[in-house]
């Protein structure tokens, strides 16, 4: 028997003993799924769980199935143990497969009232003693304790959420004004018990809140004075002046992808400067989408504040809500509860690489607001809702966003407005307004503005609310005039230095001025080269037409030097290479689309009706990319890569 044969057997017999000595194991069990989930599924310490809202039905029939059970009990209460992104609740059912969704369990927001002018401290049997009293806030304490224990309890901060034991591992949970607290040390041998009243301290009857806002800012890190754009390091400095204790930061989304310091690092260094500014949320953008769902995760460990989108799922079952996105955040401040809610622009799936956006679902954001602030209100006790979309509300700067119609009206079951203010973003436009009594904003692109929404709040009923509203929006370049220090630190970490060193570089020297959409044109131009000159990296495929969209290049090109950061600003997108297989009518099509630029040199060469043609992946995995081609392959190689080899050549003297 030769090699080959006895190969062959070594492959053959495992298969043939399964097939006639072993007994197949059929997996009988069925299989189940969400179809909606439980309304509530993020939980402060001391809350009860709830499957409120959950619905699971026979994947196959889409039957409601009834009698299940899971793995943590309704009214479970969740302790400080619990405490997780990702806590996970098994669904068990028989006959069926376990299922399982995640809930998010986060530390309890507590008030922070008035600090006392003497705070009344008791100490029994002088077992534990105060290490500081100074930041003792709103409170009177009565300490007991045995006398072998020992150990001090401290308030490090205005929040009385902080309050900790030093010498062991203590339960400790957050009061409101009026209430009494026992603390008991998890140690059963050793109890210490603590008793804390709260004091007759009376909220500010009126307070005045600032928000301050950026959106669409592309990774604009520097200041740049050709492009009038501020810098981060001077938007920080003017931000952190400014604000006082009933302060928000947001962002409104497209965060990193478009600069050369953020592409270079992706994202690294700007997310470090949001963390030394101290967002409170960021609203999910379409090009944080840019390096895949990989790189959102990253950003989202990495960020010390939420990414909120209230209106994405997986495309799979256009329900389940990635684990790195929360739909909304609680924040407080000084006594004022902000809930933030996230959304992004209904069907943003065409501004996104078809292979990536397939994977999501992103409906009209108006009933998941609805009912997430009726909840905040009335669950969560908020004083106030935002809504921060990644959605132009409406076409440029002037008009309504009347879409949101809905939002502005009355919610019946709290009788107040479902948002107090509106924050919009993606279409890189300054505007601002007050509609049917809801003030919005928003605040350009690239850092070049800063919003800035004011909201009055009065004290009534035992609670804040919004009494009135006022956008405006600034010129971050000639405001913020003052770079932050601790940003500027960051630009010199060593991970930093020698790429910020070689920012401007010069790449290549143009003798002539292009606007955006001619420049799309000297693109389309170099793809067509690259590939016709690099053969043998594209399968020998020989291209009679290549594309662009205008939108991928986003800055004018100037007679001078372009060096590695000006490359960035005017081509920031790091889309592959596609060779399209076109018939006649998906050339037509490409030629005449207002939103691509096209090149070839005489009429495309057709073999049984079939063209080649060069495009970027954007345009092959388009929504609607049939239209456009018959089929297509993706290489791995950007079409930036190939304007540079482009460039560099020389073949083209004339540019």
């Amino acid at each position: 028997m030769n090699k080959l044969n006895k190969a062959w057997l070594f492959l053959i017999a495992p298969i043939s003993f399964c097939l006639f000595g072993c007994k197949p194991v059929i997996n009988l069990k069925k299989i189940m799924r969400i179809y909606s989930f439980p309304y509530t599924r993020q939980y402060e310490v001391g809350e009860s769980f709830s499957l409120s809202g959950l619905v699971v039905v026979d994947n196959k029939t889409s039957e409601r199935l009834s009698n299940y059970q899971t793995s943590i009990s309704e009214g479970y209460v969740f302790t400080a143990r619990d405490i997780s992104d990702l806590f996970s609740v098994v669904i068990s059912k028989e006959n069926y497969e376990d299922l399982s969704f995640t809930v998010k369990v986060v530390d309890k927001v507590g008030p922070i009232l008035t600090k006392l002018d003497t705070p009344n401290v008791s100490i029994s049997n002088h077992v534990v003693s105060w290490a500081s009293i100074a930041n003792a806030s709103g409170y009177q304490y009565s300490i007991t304790g045995e006398a072998s224990k020992s150990g001090s309890l401290t308030s490090t901060s205005l929040d009385v959420s902080t309050l900790s034991m030093m010498d062991g591992d203590y339960s400790i949970s957050v009061i409101a004004k009026g209430d009494n607290l026992n603390y008991s040390d998890s140690d059963s041998s050793n109890v210490v018990n603590f008793t804390i009243k709260s004091s007759p301290v009376d909220p500010p009857s009126d307070i005045d809140m600032s928000i301050y806002y950026i959106n669409d800012t592309h990774g604009s890190f520097i200041r740049d004075d050709e492009n009038y754009e501020a810098g981060i390091s001077y938007i920080s400095e003017y931000i952190k002046t400014h604000r006082d204790e009933y302060s928000i930061t947001l962002s409104g989304g497209d965060m990193f992808q478009g600069g050369y310091e953020s592409n270079e690092t992706r994202g690294k260094i700007m997310i470090e400067a949001m963390n030394e500014i101290g967002f409170d949320a960021m609203s999910l953008g379409n090009h944080e989408f840019d390096w895949g769902e990989k790189a959102i995760e990253t950003f989202a460990g990495t960020l010390d504040c939420d990414i909120i989108s209230c209106n994405t799922f997986y495309s799979s079952d256009n329900v389940t809500r990635p684990n790195w996105l929360s739909p909304y955040i609680i924040i407080q401040k000084s006594g004022v509860k902000i809930g933030i809610i996230g959304a992004i622009q209904e069907g943003i799936e065409t501004s996104i690489t078809g292979s990536i956006s397939e994977k999501f679902y992103f409906p009209s954001s108006n009933s998941y607001i609805k009912e997430y602030s009726t909840y905040l209100r009335k669950d969560k006790g908020c004083d106030v809702i935002i809504a921060s979309f990644h959605d132009k509300g409406f076409e440029g700067s002037s008009g309504e966003p009347n879409k949101f119609y809905d939002l502005t009206q009355t919610d019946p079951s709290t009788n107040l407005k479902y948002v107090d203010a509106m924050f919009f973003a993606h279409d890189h436009v300054y505007k601002k307004g007050t509609y049917n009594g809801v003030p919005y904003l928003e605040a350009g692109l690239n850092g070049k503005y800063i919003g800035i929404m004011s909201l009055s709040l009065s004290y009534q009923n035992n609670r804040y609310i919004v009494s009135s509203g006022s956008p405006s929006v600034i010129n971050a370049y000639s405001e913020a005039t003052t770079p932050d220090s601790a940003i500027e630190a960051i630009t010199q970490k060593e991970e930093y230095k020698d790429m910020i060193a070689h920012a401007d570089d010069a790449i290549y020297y143009f003798s002539n001025y292009y606007s955006k959409e001619s420049f799309t044109y000297v693109v389309c131009q170099a793809m067509y080269w690259y590939v016709n000159n690099h053969k043998d990296e594209f399968d020998e495929v020989t291209v009679y037409f290549a594309s662009h969209n205008t939108g991928g290049i986003r800055s004018t090109v100037d007679i001078g030097e372009m060096t590695r950061r000006k490359l960035i600003k005017v081509f920031p997108f790091d889309n592959w290479m596609a060779i399209q297989e076109c018939n006649s009518y998906n050339i037509s099509n490409m030629e005449n689309s207002s939103y691509y630029r096209t090149y070839k040199e005489g009429e495309p060469h057709y073999v049984e009706g079939i063209t080649y043609a060069v495009s970027i992946s954007y345009i092959t995995e388009y929504k609607y990319a049939s239209y456009y081609q018959q089929s297509y392959k993706n290489y791995d190689i950007t079409a930036r890569e190939a304007l540079v080899a482009y460039l560099l050549s020389g073949v083209n003297p004339d540019l």
